[in-house]
């Protein structure tokens, strides 16, 4: 994947504003509560390194750095620095445990209420939504085994009543780990009600991709190619964007995922590929290259394939909810995606996710860009996200990040006493070993996503 060529400035702006908005929002939590607490803050900085702007505002120091990959508030300590006696009461260090707990929990706790306002105002002032409905079911899934088909709307979950593809999304989430299967109520164009039986949705399975892997897709896709993997399978055949798949072995296809089904099948064997090109029928052979997918060998060749529009555009419908309503829902959705955020991560540190999850600064800047393009709701639906994102891994008990503090300061509590300064150095190393490594594995993550060749 390439980086979206056109509107450079536009991915530039959007990506300063996410992460300028969210590194001060998380920053000025640490410094409000630390004011109230009584604690002296030396520096509020937006970014690291060397300061580009400065200016002072009563007795601490606000500025730009130059790195503006996060932020830092300093506040008076005497492990740092010394301390004149009058101003004791006033250092960090000299605090009970209880109000360095409240200092460090409120960087997290401010993105957190940033992302539950976001949304609830979405919510609010009105926002385009997704119809519950299958753009596409993959052959031989739980979905197609249980009779769900392309073009049905869903319309319950368990108890939950479904309007939109994001409340199909968080239904799933809220049956996921229960034993029992999993009842969805569908209706077909033109039909009654039916209810179908999916199995049940373990937590392991808790993903962005989760409708996915029961079988439902929501986009509608078309048999037209819209982009072909370079050095992929499809390429040296010789296929093209803009081609039509009309046959496979000379088997017509009813759809995309029919298609990719088939030849998943037939990894490492040759088949012949009729596609539509210019007003004409060409077949191409083609050998699927052999990959590994949770365990088993698949066929691939490297094809995507453009989304139906017509369809799409007839699922889109407009939303708006009353004060009350949007608050709950917000809320809703806020608990759904820090579910998912902590689950995600969990299983990428048991190897049970793949690492190739980890995103980095120019992937959000990639996908900054691309939701401001689409429209201010969608912008805004994105950096709450991103927010909650933020305040989900900032209390991961790992030392540098806050959760890692949090982890000091709650021993502190219980034992009554500080941890030991070795103790503490030797987890910050710790603690700065896996972030470096966390951040050299998202850079080479969004140079492998979005560099060309």
């Amino acid at each position: 994947m390439a980086i979206p060529a056109g509107a450079p400035m536009l991915t530039l702006l959007a990506f300063v504003v996410t992460l300028g908005l969210l590194v001060t929002v998380h920053e000025y939590g640490h410094y409000w509560v630390a004011k109230r607490c009584g604690i002296k803050v030396l520096t509020f900085s937006i970014g690291f390194g060397k300061p580009l702007l400065t200016w002072q505002r009563g007795e601490t120091t606000w500025q730009l750095a130059m790195l503006p990959l996060g932020g830092y508030v300093k506040m008076l300590d005497e492990r740092e620095a010394p301390v004149a006696p009058f101003e004791l009461p006033r250092t960090f260090n000299q605090q009970h445990p209880g109000k360095k707990i409240a200092v460090v929990l409120a960087g997290p706790l401010a993105n957190l209420i940033l992302a539950c306002g976001l949304y609830a105002g979405l919510n609010t002032w009105g926002f385009d939504a997704m119809r519950a409905v299958a753009g596409q079911i993959v052959a031989d899934s739980p979905a197609a085994r249980a009779g769900i088909r392309s073009g049905d709307e869903i319309l319950q979950v368990g108890t939950q009543r479904i309007t939109t593809w994001d409340q199909f999304f968080i239904a799933l989430i809220d049956e996921a780990g229960s034993d029992e299967p999993l009842q969805v109520t569908v209706r077909s164009p033109g039909q009654g009600e039916r209810s179908v039986s999916l199995p049940p949705v373990a937590t392991s399975q808790i993903s962005p991709q989760l409708p996915g892997s029961l079988g439902i897709l929501a986009a509608p896709l078309s048999t037209r190619i819209s982009q072909v993997t370079p050095g992929s399978a499809a390429e040296r055949a010789g296929l093209r964007a803009g081609d039509t798949v009309l046959a496979l072995d000379g088997a017509r296809l009813a759809s995309w995922p029919a298609f990719q089904a088939e030849i998943a099948r037939r990894a490492g064997q040759s088949v012949q590929i009729t596609v539509q090109r210019d007003g004409k029928a060409v077949i191409f052979a083609a050998t699927p290259d052999r990959a590994n997918v949770d365990g088993r060998e698949v066929g691939r060749l490297g094809l995507v394939p453009a989304l139906d529009q017509a369809k799409w555009d007839a699922q889109r419908i407009r939303l708006q909810y009353g004060p009350v309503e949007a608050v709950q829902l917000g809320l809703t959705k806020a608990w759904t995606y820090a579910r998912i955020t902590l689950v995600m991560f969990g299983r990428m540190l048991v190897g049970a996710a793949p690492l190739d999850q980890v995103s980095g600064p120019v992937t959000i800047a990639v996908y900054a860009g691309e939701s401001a393009r689409a429209g201010i709701g969608v912008y805004i639906d994105y950096l709450a996200l991103i927010s909650l994102s933020l305040a989900v891994l900032n209390l991961l008990p790992i030392p540098l990040l806050d959760g890692g503090h949090l982890m000091y300061h709650t021993a502190e509590l219980l034992t009554g006493r500080p941890v030991p300064a070795r103790l503490e150095a030797i987890g910050q190393r710790i603690g700065l070993a896996l972030l470096l490594g966390l951040m050299a594995l998202a850079l080479f993550n969004d140079f492998n996503r979005f560099l060309p060749g």
